[in-house]
């Protein structure tokens, strides 16, 4: 496994020892101070990431430093504190709580908000209050482009100029520039502030330093709405039926044997309690609510909502604001990097620390995107020692199921993953049966998800209880005894066209097309 970055050892510590100070502090109904010594003297945090994340209602923290990416992230109603700067993300996703920061911070300030109140006292870089849908973002200083961009509700103020593009795709909310404002972008109206408005506003702010004039500028949809992108569609990837499965002509392990199709995530080199998962399975139910069953009570499954002790929690734009609560008792949880507004290797980074900070270090991290978008999420997984990626099958990018075997198999080669401990995986945009799972396998798959076929308890079971039943058929048909023993060289294109994208030997030829020896 990897090793860990120095910063990111002493963030995911920090936030191990805030966990404890802030069930005593609660307790005792008290503040909590870090960055100073016993004493009182200053001993600022430099750097660290993802800091206090998920803050519960009545919690008090104050914090002297300069900190890095997604700090005080997730907050559900209890209040934070920077003496000092941050990086991105700072205040992404709250829910409820009261974040400030006293210098400035940097793109992406309370991103995805949607209650709450985030303060900040010396400006900001780009999009600042992105996809909000609620609370109110309090700036003094100038803020950068595209402030507000995407918004549907909620509000704004800025005491200080703003770059190009203010408001730009919002759809609800408002922002209130009490400085310069250029000209705004399609489907943004600029008006001013009536004086009941600016006393209402505030009232609702309720600090004289920060209170809005009447004159300020005042940002809101224009009712036309200018041009909305229309995202693409997902195209179907067709399955895998033009592929087939065929013993590789090694000696064979005897009928009667044992088969193992358990496959373990979070080994994590034998330094943590690994999850096992039944077969190299991660089925996707809506919630985890009804789960009951022979085979079900030992699998995991990825959810939105109501997880069971063994399941992971898939976070994506529609849930991540509610983290804390549903990684709470959850076995996990799965990041959908469409979530985020963009990322780099230091802002993922900070976004991982929190999540870690919020479920525990120990309990399994997987990172999911678009099949098109592979290698990046490959790179991501590697970066940031995470427990498995899985790229998503059936995206816009039009991309057939059998020309993503090579594609994912080389990525997760090329980036180490194997020699790291980290698993690799797809998501079919298919119910998956036994072949599906043997042939997932031997392309190098550790994991394939999918949804199930029916919501029904009854139904998943008899499902789970043919995929047992098949796969270890398959094993036997191939003469192996364990799922890690499958291989390209079990896989056969049973038609022209498969061959051609998969680069697979073609069924009776028992080689690849030609145009794929070069490669």
């Amino acid at each position: 496994m990897a090793e860990m970055r120095e910063d990111v050892v002493r963030s995911l510590q920090l936030n191990k020892d805030l966990m404890r100070l802030v069930e005593r502090a609660l307790q005792l109904d008290q503040g909590m101070k870090v960055g100073w010594s016993r004493d009182g003297e200053p001993n600022p945090k430099q750097g660290e990431m993802g800091v206090a994340p998920g803050l519960p209602e009545g919690a008090r923290l104050r914090m002297l430093g300069a900190l890095n990416d997604c700090v005080a992230a997730y907050a559900s109603g209890g209040h934070f504190t920077l003496e000092g700067s941050a990086g991105d993300l700072f205040g992404a996703w709250n829910n409820g709580g009261n974040i400030s920061a006293e210098r400035d911070v940097g793109s992406f300030l309370a991103h995805g908000m949607a209650s709450g109140r985030v303060t900040v006292r010396d400006g900001a870089k780009d999009d600042a209050g992105s996809c909000m849908s609620g609370g109110i973002l309090l700036i003094r200083g100038d803020a950068g482009r595209r402030t507000g961009a995407g918004m549907s509700g909620g509000t704004i103020v800025v005491h200080g100029d703003v770059g190009r593009e203010p408001g730009v795709g919002m759809t609800g909310g408002r922002v209130i520039i009490n400085g310069r404002c250029p000209s705004p972008p399609e489907g943004v109206k600029m008006s001013t502030l009536s004086a009941a408005e600016a006393k209402k506003l505030n009232a609702e702010i309720g600090d004289s330093t920060l209170e809005v004039p009447n004159d300020a500028v005042c940002l809101s949809p224009a009712s036309d709405g200018g041009v909305k992108a229309t995202a693409p569609a997902n195209v179907a990837s067709g399955g895998w039926n033009g592929i087939g499965l065929a013993d590789a002509g090694e000696e064979e392990s005897p009928a009667h044997a044992q088969r193992d199709t358990l496959v373990l995530l979070a080994e994590r080199g034998g330094e943590s309690d690994a999850v096992g998962l039944p077969l190299p399975l991660l089925p996707m139910r809506k919630s985890g609510k009804g789960l009951k069953g022979d085979y079900i009570s030992s699998q995991p499954f990825m959810v939105l909502e109501n997880p069971r002790n063994i399941d992971l929690v898939l976070l994506d734009s529609s849930n991540i604001n509610q983290a804390p609560e549903l990684l709470k008792n959850a076995g996990g949880a799965v990041l959908d990097l469409a979530a985020l507004p963009t990322y780099d290797a230091q802002q993922l980074d900070g976004v991982i620390v929190s999540l870690k900070g919020l479920q525990g270090s120990e309990a399994p991290l997987v990172l999911i995107d678009d099949v098109d978008k592979v290698e990046r999420l490959h790179r991501a997984a590697a970066s940031s020692g995470v427990d498995a990626a899985i790229a998503r099958l059936g995206d816009a990018s039009g991309r057939s199921a059998a020309s993503a075997l090579p594609l994912v198999g080389r990525s997760a080669a090329s980036e180490g993953l194997a020699t790291d401990g980290i698993l690799s995986g797809m998501a079919s945009d298919w119910c998956a049966d036994s072949a599906d799972l043997a042939i997932s396998c031997a392309a190098g798959s550790n994991i394939l998800s999918c949804q199930v076929p029916d919501d029904s308890p009854e139904a998943i079971e008899e499902w789970l209880s043919e995929l047992h039943a098949g796969l270890n058929g398959w094993l036997v048909y191939l003469g192996l005894s364990t799922v890690d023993n499958l291989s390209r060289k079990h896989l056969r294109a049973l038609d022209y066209e498969t061959a051609s994208t998969s680069g697979l030997r073609l069924a009776g030829y028992g080689r690849p097309l030609p145009h794929w020896f070069a490669s």
